[in-house]
């Protein structure tokens, strides 16, 4: 079973549960099929021992920016340099990631009065997607919403006369497939931080978890729950504050306390 929950992106996003764990979703062996428990528990294995260097190299700063260019014999005049792919890229529509198994993670919409802003929104918001290696959608239309407000023109000389006002409300939507939770929450933050004025975002996620989640989840301990390590080093008073509840003697009390004290 699949869950939802739908959250304003601009405070601390809520998670759903689900009981699915996508197991056997891990890379095939060369013949199509894993041969034995032996060979599935290997490659998991190095599957995870690859993961964990690329974080520790991403921790320790180690990647190498080589930016590319699409048109290298034209020079900016300001710059006097050739303009980097990512930003010539911005004259075309955003590039899409591939979908691996098309289960979605999150969806996006953007809601507002201007129609401008919100395609700016709504394009910043994929461009991110296609750097962080997530799948997807195209940008679709959301139903607007039109509302019809009759007043008086005045209370004294003309209050029997009435004027019309019309309020439309425009509507884009994003969806998001195949990443992981983390890969995600990055996402949303940057998107939070880049935030357009006068744009509405609201964000619906979903994530799976095994079946045994609610024993894991009564085993935990205050020492257990820490902020993911793509917080870290960033100025954001949400986080800030959620790390600060995190240490508190009150919530390490209520966390450790059991179930039956309650």
């Amino acid at each position: 079973m699949l869950c939802r929950t739908r959250l304003m992106i601009h405070v601390a996003p809520l998670r759903s549960l689900s009981t699915f764990r996508p197991l056997l979703n891990s890379p095939p062996s060369q013949n199509g099929a894993h041969s034995s428990p032996e060979e599935f528990k290997a490659q998991a294995e190095e599957k995870k021992r690859e993961e964990d260097r690329f974080h520790q190299s991403i921790l320790q700063g180690d990647v190498e920016y080589e930016p590319k260019y699409l048109s290298e014999d034209k020079v900016n005049p300001i710059s006097r340099r050739p303009l980097p792919l990512n930003v010539e890229l911005l004259k075309y529509k955003p590039l899409q990631v591939p979908k691996t198994h098309g289960h979605q993670v999150a969806k996006i919409e953007f809601k507002g009065f201007d129609r401008t802003e919100l395609l700016r929104a709504a394009e910043f918001a994929a461009r991110a997607a296609y750097y962080l290696n997530i799948p997807c959608s195209r940008i679709a239309n959301l139903k607007t919403e039109r509302r019809l407000y009759t007043v008086i023109r005045s209370p004294f000389a003309q209050a029997k006369s009435k004027e019309n006002f019309q309020r439309r409300m425009f509507g884009l939507s994003l969806t998001a497939f195949d990443a992981t939770s983390e890969v995600v929450d990055i996402w949303l933050s940057y998107i939070n931080r880049h935030a357009i004025d006068g744009v509405q975002y609201n964000t619906t996620t979903s994530f799976r978890e095994s079946l045994d989640f609610s024993e894991r989840l009564d085993k935990l301990a205050s020492t257990d729950m820490k902020l993911p390590e793509s917080f870290k080093d960033i100025d954001d008073p949400i986080a800030n504050r959620i790390e600060e509840l995190l240490k508190s003697d009150t919530f390490k009390k209520l966390l450790d306390e059991t179930p039956e004290n309650h």
